[in-house]
């Protein structure tokens, strides 16, 4: 649970004073605009091994090498250390990691994106500065993220449901039969339609919507997908019902709200009720973007027991039921709670491209800084999530910088905010981009790579993709030098990087070829923004998000084959 917005405390001489003891630096890179969606492509071409088809130019492999896994663990040791308590969104914690990212940028020697008020353009030396201030050099890494932030919320659902003259009224409350989220508080009451599962989906020939007019209204609709085999593709597994409660009903709720809806209600299955009973607190802070008008319609999570009054008999069967109008049912949202403005802060710095023709291109590299912060005396330390990716990220910045001849195309080193409550940092970046999504080549996201696949995970995914020779593709792989990296379904610029930076690194691929805009990671907005995207992911393991994501589960090993296959990946973008 997030931790209410506070002013930070932490000194610039903390964060400066520890990078120095450490040596740390921070990395980011880019974006550009995604080509039409491919056929599919056949299995073989989606399999890389690892062995070497070029020799990458000496200073790149000692930029390599250079990227060790004791730097790396030291950096996830401080990042989701007790200290910063989970780096949750408001946090001092946050405010700490951040303020050590922008001076591991300052003593890499990696400029602010932000130009100084001399005149000098983006990415000017970091030194040159009026009067060499090095306070004022700080403070032009961090781009302002305004926010809201709601505390002590609470509210009710409420059903009424007139039959001829008579009208029955249900309510349920916030965090015993429903999750009410806040998108702006106060009351919406409006007709309800139940719209099935919710789901348009053309090319399976599916159109939960079609006959209904859901304007101006809340849509009611069913968790998961319905029965059949198709429905079973990870794909569409991972846009319509992924195991993380938080992004069950993204893509729903994005349906219903460019249909005109005004909230989504969403059913959820038997023991909802029990698991908020056995909850020691019901979320009561909830962030939101600073734009009222921006912020997307309200999603209410709702028991069995709210479903039968709003579905009646039909609701034990909702699975078969049609979608339909709901006459005479009209839902009412009441939110309570007090608001009030915060901002919180991503951090840019930006390597100049050396070519005059191809500087004004970009590459960003980006990861997120925050985690989950501490419910109570319980801290989620978010080693995996997100701190590998945040120290991989410093140690590429450090990486590049040292190069001794720059690459051609601009690198933008970023630190993202915000990430778990909403993907805060990253959507006002591609809302008010600090260097323009039109010249962004590539956008290159680091979520959570401290994990590796497994041996039987490797082999399920051979055989699943019935590759052909899988048995001398398997033989030839390590376990460890395994990684999946995603990207949009046609992009041949960004497949020519892997393929050349896979054998480089040591590291066999498969490339996950989707379209990005139901992500659940940064990249998400970029992709939607149609910017070419690149999706660095380890794997998932139990303690996912929970207070055993520690340093001590993690492998430092695991971040640095991740780490220089994306040191790689980036600098083919940037200098080819």
């Amino acid at each position: 649970m997030p931790m209410p917005m506070r002013r930070s405390a932490v000194r610039f001489v903390f964060a400066v004073g520890f990078t120095l003891a450490a040596g740390i630096t921070i990395a980011f890179a880019a974006a550009a605009s995604p080509a039409p969606a491919a056929p599919p492509a056949a299995p073989a071409r989606d399999f890389v091994l690892a062995a070497p088809a070029e020799t990458p130019p000496a200073p790149v492999a000692t930029a390599l090498k250079g990227i060790t896994a004791e730097a790396l663990g030291a950096r996830v040791q401080f990042l989701a250390s007790p200290t910063l308590e989970g780096r949750g969104l408001g946090s001092l914690g946050l405010d700490a990691a951040l303020e050590y990212a922008a001076s591991s940028l300052m003593l890499a020697g990696i400029p602010p994106l932000a130009p100084a008020d001399t005149g000098a353009g983006a990415g000017a030396d970091a030194g040159a500065d009026a009067g060499g201030d090095a306070r004022a050099i700080f403070l032009r890494y961090f781009q302002p993220v305004p926010l809201r932030v709601i505390t002590g919320a609470g509210g009710e659902l409420a059903v009424d449901t007139r039959r001829d003259d008579a009208v029955m009224q249900r309510a349920f409350a916030s965090g015993v039969d429903a999750i009410l989220e806040p998108a702006r508080l106060g009351t919406i009451s409006a007709p309800a339609v139940f719209a099935g599962y919710g789901i348009r989906e053309p090319d399976l020939g599916h159109d939960d919507y079609k006959g209904l007019d859901v304007r101006g209204k809340i849509v009611v609709v069913r968790r998961g997908t319905p029965e059949g085999d198709a429905w079973n593709a990870a794909a569409l597994r991972g846009r319509y019902d992924p195991g993380d409660a938080d992004d069950r009903w993204e893509a729903k709720r994005e349906t219903a709200e460019a249909l005109g809806a005004l909230a989504l209600v969403g059913l959820e299955g038997d023991g909802f009720a029990a698991r908020l009973a056995e909850r020691d607190a019901v979320l009561t802070t909830w962030w939101l973007p600073a734009d009222v008008a921006s912020a997307p319609i309200p999603v209410v999570r709702v028991s069995p027991l709210a479903a039968a009054a709003l579905l009646g008999a039909d609701s034990a069967a909702a699975p078969a039921a049609a979608a339909r109008p709901l006459p005479g049912v009209t839902v009412t949202l009441r939110t309570t709670g007090t608001e009030r403005a915060v901002v919180s802060r991503n951090v840019v710095g930006l390597l100049a491209g050396s070519d005059p023709a191809l500087r004004e291109e970009a590459v960003v590299i980006g990861a997120h800084v925050d985690h989950l912060g501490r419910a109570g005396d319980t801290i989620f330390p978010g080693a995996d999530d997100n701190s590998s990716g945040t120290a991989a990220l410093l140690e590429i910045a450090r990486a590049f910088a040292a190069l001794p001849e720059r690459p051609k195309r601009t690198v933008i080193f970023a630190f993202w905010t915000g990430e778990e409550e909403g993907k805060f940092g990253s959507g006002y970046w591609v809302r008010h981009p600090g260097w323009p999504l039109a010249r962004t080549r590539a956008y290159v996201n680091l979520d959570m790579i401290g994990h590796p696949w497994l041996r039987e995970e490797i082999e399920k995914l051979v055989s699943d993709a019935r590759l052909p020779d899988g048995a001398a593709f398997l033989a030839a792989v390590k376990t460890a030098d395994f990684a999946e990296p995603g990207l949009p379904a046609d992009a041949p610029e960004l497949e020519a990087a892997l393929r050349w930076a896979g054998p480089v690194s040591g590291m066999a691929l498969h490339l996950d070829r989707t379209d990005g805009t139901h992500g659940g990671s940064d990249y998400r907005d970029f992709a939607r923004a149609r910017v070419p995207f690149l999706r660095f992911f380890g794997n998932f393991f139990p303690a996912y998000h929970e207070p055993g994501d520690t340093a001590e589960t993690l492998d430092p090993a695991q971040v640095q084959r991740m780490a220089r296959l994306v040191f790689a990946t980036a600098w083919h973008l940037a200098a080819r």
